[in-house]
């Protein structure tokens, strides 16, 4: 037997003592012995290529046309970093990957560890770059057409009751934090629209905020209430900065996200409200709303979905609504 065979037996040896007795085990290599001496076994490299830099052009090309579609940074940045660790595992040039290469990396990545959930964003990098490739036709058909999606274990995502919001805006000790917690429950904004919310961009007497270069490079216009409108005030009245940014931080800099994760973070430490993030008051407004009778439509301007089956993962629907809404249209 050559050494590449009995290489693999033994990996294979210690890959199913974890899982089989040894009797078993025993079965099992030696049917795999009597398979194996019908083949003949080379080893797969997985050095990265150094012929040519193909892979990096064509990254470089796919990142071009993604920011032209208007994909956030962040979208085009995960995506990228995705392709690259791809490409450095494989060691082979993009246009020559097969469906086995896909298969391989993915599995390798869950022996590592990773959850299904970034294991399927993984897949969906990949499946994303592997389409755009046969839509250029830079290849004859993606790869990953044959590359199922992998389950992933539904994760319930809760919106705030009423009970935590009032605990969260009584937890706040600074005018700021008040504020910041007002603009995020009546505009739904994103925590990175948000950071870049201007003074100028809020019409308090129209009660109106306009959303500048959001999600997808799309303007909007969303809302806030009569309550928000005046803590933003109080905050505006007594802050220092005379800055455009609507929300400052304590070295007078325009307050990014990982600021406003922080203030939220212990804002709900002090009101014993566990999952305080800025995406759950964009839950939350959805499930009001829908509550309240706002049609799905109407909701999903307010955020700034392009898709309004995005804007029905975010309302919260539980047995007591459906109650309700039932007993208000039951004739």
């Amino acid at each position: 037997m050559s050494d590449y065979r009995k290489e693999l037996l033994s990996a294979i040896e210690q890959s199913i003592a974890t899982v089989l007795d040894h009797d078993a085990c025993e079965t099992v290599t030696r049917k795999i012995l009597c398979i194996l001496n019908d083949y003949e076994v080379t080893k797969r490299t997985t050095e990265v290529a150094v012929y040519d830099d193909i892979n990096e052009r064509l990254l470089k090309r796919y990142c071009a046309c993604l920011l032209i579609d208007g994909k956030a940074q962040g979208t085009i940045y995960a995506y990228s970093r995705n392709l690259q660790r791809f490409s450095e595992f494989i060691g082979k040039r993009f246009t020559e990957i097969g469906p086995y290469d896909i298969r391989y990396y993915l599995a390798s990545e869950k022996e590592r560890g990773v959850s299904e959930v970034t294991l399927d964003n993984t897949r969906a990098s990949l499946s994303a770059f592997f389409g755009w490739m046969a839509a250029e036709e830079i290849i004859p058909k993606s790869p990953c057409m044959i590359i199922k999606p992998i389950k992933c274990p539904k994760k319930e995502k809760k919106a705030f009751t009423a009970i935590e919001m009032d605990a969260l805006r009584h937890s706040c000790v600074t005018p700021r934090e008040r504020a910041i917690i007002e603009v995020l429950a009546s505009t739904g904004v994103r925590v990175s629209e948000l950071e870049h919310l201007n003074v100028d961009d809020v019409d308090f007497d129209r009660l109106t905020v306009h959303v500048r270069n959001g999600k997808g490079g799309k303007d909007r216009t969303t809302y806030i209430n009569d309550v928000a409108k005046m803590h933003i005030q109080m905050y505006l009245a007594m802050r220092n900065e005379d800055g455009e940014a609507l929300i400052y931080n304590e070295k007078h800099q325009r307050l990014q996200d990982g600021g406003v994760r922080d203030i939220l973070k212990r804002i709900g430490k002090r009101a014993g409200v566990t999952n305080v993030h800025p995406h759950r008051f964009r839950r939350t407004l959805a499930t009001n709303l829908a509550a309240r009778g706002m049609a799905l439509q109407e909701i999903q301007r307010i955020l700034g979905h392009s898709d309004i089956n995005t804007t029905m993962r975010y309302v919260c629907i539980n047995d007591r609504n459906v109650q309700a809404s039932y007993q208000q249209h039951i004739a």
